[in-house]
């Protein structure tokens, strides 16, 4: 069986107008991300909090996971977001989640171009009323302990990421498209000619 007969298949009873409207702001947020990828999203709150469970989740791997585990976890989640949407059958979670990961990479980078500026506010998991102490940044420690790169590469990597981010996004754009004219055909009236053909 094809992606498309699945699709299909999957899309019979479904509402189309939900999934349109999810598209929709993804393709404008999308186009927000491309012309100001440093910009906030609805996603930044959720992401940070994920983020920040990350770094004590991967601590018990060693100082480099505790460091890389805030990163990791963030986009680790949309991946394991798909496999649960996927189990339930939903399959435009594919699409969505794809676009949630390339908003993460926008964060990421974001996160990766302030290695050495140091411009935005430094968000730490502590005790009570005092926050946690802070050696390095994540990305200042990664960087300058992943062969061949260094802080001063900050920029060209941010960079590097916000690519991959652009096309993650506006594949999933496109993939979401894509499923919604899908489910739009089948759910269109079959001709008797189609009906004898199918037959």
């Amino acid at each position: 069986m094809g992606i498309r007969t699945t699709i299909e298949e999957w899309s019979e009873g479904r509402s189309i107008i939900g999934r349109m409207l999810l598209v929709i702001m993804m393709a404008v947020l999308g186009v927000y991300l491309a012309v100001r990828p440093d910009a906030w999203t609805p996603f930044a709150p959720l992401d940070l909090v994920i983020h920040e469970v990350g770094h004590p989740l991967f601590s018990f791997c060693g100082e480099w996971m505790h460091y890389a585990g805030g990163t990791i976890f963030q986009h680790l989640i949309p991946i394991i977001s798909v496999f649960i949407l996927l189990r339930q059958g939903e399959y435009f979670g594919i699409p969505f989640c794809g676009a949630w990961f390339a908003v993460n990479l926008y964060e990421t980078a974001r996160y990766i171009a302030d290695t050495r500026s140091q411009v935005l506010p430094l968000v730490t998991l502590g005790t009570g009323d005092e926050p946690a102490e802070v050696k390095f940044t994540d990305w200042e420690y990664l960087l300058d302990r992943i062969p061949g790169l260094s802080i001063e590469y900050d920029m060209n990597v941010a960079f590097a990421v916000r690519i991959a981010a652009f096309i993650i996004m506006w594949s999933s754009i496109g993939l979401g498209a894509w499923m919604l004219w899908v489910m739009y055909k089948g759910n269109q009236p079959k001709s008797v000619t189609e009906e004898q053909f199918d037959n």
